[in-house]
């Protein structure tokens, strides 16, 4: 990759506190932030711990946030598993249980997942339920429904050097964002691209969401992007509210699927709002 890092990806990484956990062969990095009650956020695919850069501030002020890779992607370990093996996700659940259990012990925690990290999170909160006091899932995959489109991506492995930078600008602005790509976002973005080894589509393609959503009593919160591509986010809650009255969910205008980062200051207010009120 030829970017270097930008100044403000560059100070983030400065001042996170690094953790290791190991299970089954797998180790996972983590990075710890802020201080207070505990709150994990899981990344999406193709990602890192850093589709959260534009909110760890704002999250850190209140909370002990915990930012790992998941394991086959970034800086943490592959699973020891073969790359179409079905077994991979219980694996990546399995293995990042085991490390919240070393990080944060018996404490009840918040959960955050975006996109395949929304999936991940609700098979983590079904595993843990005891210790999860709410879940927030953000442009979740997994519910199996009907694309607003296909977007056509293109294959940035089959270029090098500016053009390769180029094609995943192009990809960033298709799938990703509604917004601008700034010099950070496109740096996540690739570095992230780089360094994934998990094949996480077919899981995110699959409908298995509300199976899993049905069986949780916790209070959850969801949230898309308007010009998210990879639901139609009204259809997507009604969907996955399940009768749960107590359920919410909202939709972010002007924003696309990495919502979190498009709509950065907007989202933040909201999740701390709604963490606060659990």
């Amino acid at each position: 990759m030829l970017m270097k890092v930008p100044p403000v990806s560059q100070a983030l990484q400065a001042r996170a506190r690094e953790h290791v956990t190991s299970h089954a062969g797998c180790t996972v990095r983590w990075r710890e932030f802020g201080a207070g009650p505990p709150l994990i956020a899981l990344h999406g695919g193709h990602g890192t711990w850093q589709h959260w850069s534009r909110n760890v501030d704002a999250l850190a002020s209140r909370y002990r946030v915990w930012l790992p890779d998941m394991p086959g992607f970034g800086e943490s370990d592959s699973l020891p598993l073969a790359a179409q093996d079905p077994a991979r996700l219980d694996a990546l659940v399995d293995t990042l249980a085991a490390g919240v259990h070393q990080l944060v012990g018996a404490e009840r925690f918040h959960l955050l997942g975006f996109s395949f990290g929304g999936l991940v999170a609700s098979l983590l909160a079904q595993r843990m339920a005891a210790q999860v006091r709410s879940l927030v899932l953000l442009g979740s995959a997994g519910h199996g429904m009907r694309r607003p489109t296909e977007v056509p991506m293109r294959n940035w492995r089959d270029f090098d050097g500016n053009e390769r930078m180029e094609v995943l600008r192009e990809n960033l602005c298709a799938f990703m964002l509604h917004g601008p790509v700034d010099d950070d976002a496109l740096w996540i973005h690739a570095r992230a691209c780089e360094h994934t080894r998990f094949r996480s589509k077919r899981f995110s393609r699959e409908a298995r969401l509300g199976e899993v959503l049905r069986g949780l009593t916790m209070p959850i919160f969801m949230l898309w992007g308007e010009h998210d591509v990879t639901a139609e986010p009204v259809k997507a809650a009604e969907f996955l509210m399940q009768g749960h009255k107590e359920r919410e969910w909202m939709v972010m205008p002007n924003a696309g699927h990495w919502v979190q980062y498009d709509s950065a200051p907007a989202v933040n207010v909201l999740l701390t709002y709604w963490l606060s009120q659990r």
